[in-house]
């Protein structure tokens, strides 16, 4: 009997232990919880961070990375095709915009083609002709150029020969002709192709705002006019 009696308290001894134990667990619980809690709202600010300035007005879509949004500047990115009619209008409405917005704007020109697309093949060299004469400090005169000579002047820009007649026009001589005809812009050319497949350019002329926000002709009803007025709309949103 004396060890029956002796059992009974310490049931009651562990039941206890027990209880505590489970009420340490939910304070435990609670504690990751809360912390979760905190790492998620710091989470979320670094993607918010990522995700830059988004404009208020303006038609555009948004590309799955990182922005690179700066106070008080707009970085946009052309990517074009100089046997485009709609990049030949906006090139020709364009510097509205960078007098208007000065130092603000910031463009990048990145010539591409269609690999799929036969026709556009032969419009290579024009890309290079593009890149050798920017390295040569005349990528504006260039491709101002090239636009004039192929909707103005129906000269053939898939041709050396031209091409050499047309870097010419702008100051450039024989450096240039020997680095188009060894083909010295290859890579480079090759390397706008490829982003323009990493920025999901489907129609010239697409433009690409601090990095993830894109416009194209579309989201205008294919009027390049209007594709300017809307990026006017959105640069003055990122600026304000």
């Amino acid at each position: 009997m004396a060890k029956k009696k002796q059992k009974i308290p310490e049931r009651k001894s562990n039941n206890t232990i027990v209880y505590l134990g489970i009420v340490v667990l939910i304070i435990a619980a609670l504690a990751v919880y809360a912390y979760s809690g905190s790492n998620t709202d710091t989470n979320t600010s670094s993607i918010n961070d990522l995700k830059g300035k988004v404009p208020t007005a303006g038609k555009f879509g948004t590309l799955n990375k990182a922005s690179t949004y700066e106070p008080g500047k707009v970085k946009i990115t052309e990517f074009l095709k100089f046997n485009c009619g709609h990049c030949y209008t906006l090139n020709s409405e364009l510097p509205a915009l960078k007098k208007k917005y000065g130092d603000k704007l910031e463009i990048t020109y990145k010539p591409m083609l269609w690999k799929s697309v036969p026709s556009d093949i032969a419009f290579r060299k024009s890309i290079e002709a593009y890149i050798l004469a920017k390295r040569m400090e005349k990528g504006e005169e260039m491709k101002d150029a090239l636009f004039k000579a192929m909707f103005v002047e129906n000269r053939d820009i898939t041709s050396e020969l031209q091409l050499g007649e047309i870097a010419k026009s702008v100051g450039l001589g024989e450096e240039f002709i020997t680095a188009l005809k060894n083909g010295d812009a290859k890579e480079e050319a090759d390397k706008n192709i490829a982003e323009s497949l990493i920025f999901q350019v489907d129609e010239t002329p697409t433009i690409i705002i601090n990095g993830n926000l894109k416009i194209n002709p579309a989201m205008t009803g294919g009027d390049a006019t209007q594709m300017v007025k809307n990026l006017d709309t959105i640069i003055n949103s990122l600026l304000s």
